[in-house]
């Protein structure tokens, strides 16, 4: 008895599971009507890519001639085509919902990463996605050799200081661009020094902003979508990478009622998006069709590499503060060369690197360099590749660094003149710059004249700006550097100390120093 009794219930449940679908299906009616039209149409807005919007066009289009209803309402869907960046914006709450930019109903981007970018609770990823488009790598001309490269191989990321012109669409404005970054630290994570990789890289990219892949005669590789190489027909030759790529997922997300009339409205659109017809649509259009669940970027990844890109592409405006006291004439261990020659020589190499529109300025210490003054300006501060007199900047600082020498009994007088440099960065700020002092020294404050190491830190804590913030950086090395002393200095300007061992050490440390540039001025 207690099994048939068992038995019994289940079938109750059964057919209670069938009204209650019924019951659905008659509130809903999800069905095809004859006719339709006035107040018993129910629009749904739909804002889509420009690339991927005369597809969704076409497909919207047939979704309404088959008469689609819901709840005794015929369900139609009005595309416009809407750049992603300027929709991630305004659902961010960051540009008013308006006009162009009104709310729409489903939401096409060209990547997952703009959703996550617009971090509104009432955005939702689906798992349908309409098209994908992987990243390619457009070369001038065709690699030699049979095998395909790899990424590493065209963007030089095997070695941090790459010197590769690296083209890419911007990444606040471009999903290909976002895709691009992604990838490049997807990339710097197998070389040994990521964040340096990273910050190479993306300097490069920085330096070779294009709208397509049109420009890849002027750069040894652009990185851009196969579509867009297949829709531009651009100059040079697309490469498919040994490792694979990341691609473009073109999800459907989700911006208004998930539930109600509206919601299953925009079900019946999501199924329409990803049938056979749709996949022949996008693919007329270059895209590889799908009706896969799109790309799984991790959120945070996506701010991240954002984020980075918005601080480094703000211009390096820095000044470089020199320690000329007569200990940097001693003998490095284990090598033939000065304290001074190691530093200048490291100073060089890292200058090669800086792009021409870099403000950088330096200055020398000891003590009573000028007159009383325990500093003395060099090269004043300003864009490397600007002229000088008979000079770029660049090769004025090249030239002030070859000559620098130790002052024979020249004393250390670190804490006076990290001071006058701050305020010097901080009276001639830049907001649309990073602002920073760095700083290279062999060894403590031995200066009595000047100010001691409380009253310094105490002057910096008074003077230090969070909303026009001067980094500090200070380089150490040798064996009479006081890492500790330093820290005090550096930690309230949300700096950092390094202390180098050996010259290889300041080679790695110079790389370090630039990465910080992705935290600041919150590091």
């Amino acid at each position: 008895m207690r099994g048939i009794g068992g038995r019994w219930r289940r079938a109750v449940l059964a057919v209670l599971a069938g009204v209650a679908v019924l019951a659905a299906a008659v509130a809903y009616g999800v069905v095809r009507v004859r006719g339709c039209g006035g107040a018993d149409v129910l629009t749904l807005d739909v804002a889509a890519a420009p690339e991927i919007a005369p597809a969704v066009r076409s497909i919207a289009a047939r979704f309404g001639e088959e008469r689609h209803a819901v709840g005794g309402r015929c369900v139609r869907a009005r595309v416009r085509a809407v750049e992603p960046y300027a929709m991630s914006v305004a659902l961010s709450g960051n540009a008013p919902l308006d006009g162009g930019l009104r709310r729409p109903d489903v939401w096409i981007p060209d990547t997952s990463a703009w959703a996550h970018l617009a971090g509104s609770s009432g955005v939702v990823v689906t798992r349908t996605s309409v098209a994908t488009t992987p990243l390619v790598a457009v070369l001038p001309g065709r690699p030699k050799g049979g095998a395909p490269p790899s990424w590493h191989d065209l963007l030089g990321t095997r070695d941090e200081k790459t010197t590769k012109r690296i083209a890419v669409p911007d990444p606040a404005r471009d999903g290909a661009g976002i895709t691009a970054l992604l990838l490049a630290r997807w990339l710097a994570r197998g070389t040994r020094r990521p964040d340096a990789t990273f910050v190479n890289v993306v300097r490069a990219m920085r330096q070779n902003l294009t709208p397509d892949a049109r420009t890849a005669a002027s750069a040894d590789v652009v990185l851009t979508t196969e579509q867009a190489v297949s829709r531009h027909n651009g100059r040079g030759v697309a490469v498919h990478p040994s490792e694979g790529s990341l691609s473009l997922d073109y999800p459907v997300v989700l911006t208004g009622p998930r539930s109600g009339t509206q919601g299953a409205a925009v079900r019946m659109l999501e199924r329409a998006l990803r049938d056979g017809r749709a996949r022949r649509d996008v693919r007329s259009l270059g895209f590889r069709a799908t009706g896969e669940q799109p790309a799984a970027l991790d959120p945070g990844e996506v701010r991240d590499v954002v984020q980075s890109w918005a601080r480094l592409s703000l211009g390096t405006r820095m000044l470089s503060l020199l320690d000329v006291s007569g200990s940097m004439a001693q003998t490095v261990p284990g090598t033939h060369a000065t304290r001074m020659q190691t530093l200048t020589r490291v100073a060089q190499e890292g200058l090669a690197f800086q792009p021409d529109d870099t403000e950088l300025g330096q200055w020398v210490f000891a003590t009573e360099l000028d007159g009383s003054r325990d500093w003395r300006e060099n090269v004043p501060v300003g864009p490397l590749g600007e002229r000088v007199g008979s000079a770029t900047r660049r090769q004025r600082i090249l030239s002030a660094l070859s000559a620098l020498r130790p002052e024979p009994g020249g004393r250390t007088g670190l804490y006076d003149a990290v001071l006058a440099a701050f305020r010097y960065m901080r009276r001639t700020y830049k907001p649309e710059m990073v602002n920073s002092v760095l700083v290279m020294t062999d060894g403590r404050n031995d200066d009595a004249d000047g100010p001691t190491l409380d009253a310094t830190v105490a002057a910096l804590r008074r003077e230090y700006d969070p909303g026009r913030p001067v980094q500090i950086i200070v380089i150490g090395f040798g064996a009479d550097v006081d890492p500790a002393e330093l820290r005090r200095i550096t930690e309230v300007t949300r700096g950092g100390v390094h202390i180098a061992r050996n010259p290889a050490d300041i080679r790695k440390i110079f790389g370090t120093a630039m990465a910080r540039r992705m935290c600041a001025p919150d590091c």
